[in-house]
């Protein structure tokens, strides 16, 4: 039966052992600062707002219903936009660098709560690129949706812009994440290193596991305090030595 670890052991056994949480830990932020600045690619992002008007049969003005009817039309502009009568034109005009599945994942598409307006928002390796690819998504988009169901107008509000500063990887998060993992892991290395540890360190050990009669402590003595007892028994034999030579005389 494995020996379970209470709140006041772990708490001594990360007081013996924390520079071992703390190396860990140290390493962990290190890692993730080396694999955010040097190894991940940062990722730019852009958005293109839209509008898209359904053609109102009647002449009088818009109800509330017909609002509702085009926000949950936005799915459906969600699934023509990743349809290939979109996507396969985009990947045309930009000269076939990309293939469909990977335009797709580049896309996303941005709602409001309670409102027509959408985004499509395009993450790229390339700022400039995102950009272009989102104006061209929302180009297409405007071009086709007419021939495909019945739509009085789309709008495009905004067009996208490059943005220079990029959206991941995020150093200061990345760092966090590498400080708890790295304090998980030096506890759990902690907590291995004790339940190894098979010396007798304190001698309720021998009282309360083994069951044993504690005689006594055998103290360990430094180099010196050593030398310095031995120094105290050198002058010992010599002043009993020149007692005895004293008293022969």
């Amino acid at each position: 039966m494995m020996n379970t670890i209470g709140m006041a052991d772990l708490y001594k056994m990360i007081k013996k052992r924390w520079w071992v949480i703390v190396l860990v830990s140290v390493v962990g932020i290190a890692l993730t600062t080396i694999l955010t600045n040097y190894v991940l690619i940062p990722q730019y992002a852009t958005t293109t707002q839209l509008l898209v008007s359904r053609k109102n049969v009647n002449t009088q003005s818009i109800e509330i219903g017909e609002i509702e009817t085009n926000i949950q039309m936005i799915n459906t502009y969600r699934d023509i936009i990743e349809d290939p009568v979109v996507i396969d034109k985009v990947i045309n005009e930009l000269g076939n660098t990309l293939t469909g599945v990977e335009l797709q994942k580049k896309i996303e598409i941005i709602t409001q709560e309670d409102s027509q307006i959408f985004g499509i928002k395009v993450t790229d390796t390339n700022p400039n690129r995102a950009a272009e690819i989102a104006n061209l998504v929302a180009a297409t988009f405007q071009e086709n949706i007419d021939g495909i169901i019945n739509v009085e107008n789309v709008a495009i509000l905004s067009k996208a812009k490059a943005n220079a500063a990029p959206v991941s990887p995020n150093l200061m998060l990345n760092q966090v994440v590498g400080v708890l993992v790295g304090f998980l892991l030096g506890l759990i290395l902690s907590i291995i290193l004790e339940t190894r540890d098979k010396k007798v360190h304190d001698e309720k050990i021998i009282t309360e596991k083994l069951g044993w009669i504690h005689l006594g402590n055998i103290t360990e003595m430094t180099l010196r305090e050593v030398a310095e007892e031995e120094k105290k028994q050198v002058v010992t034999v010599a002043t009993n030595h020149s007692k005895k030579v004293l008293g022969g005389d």
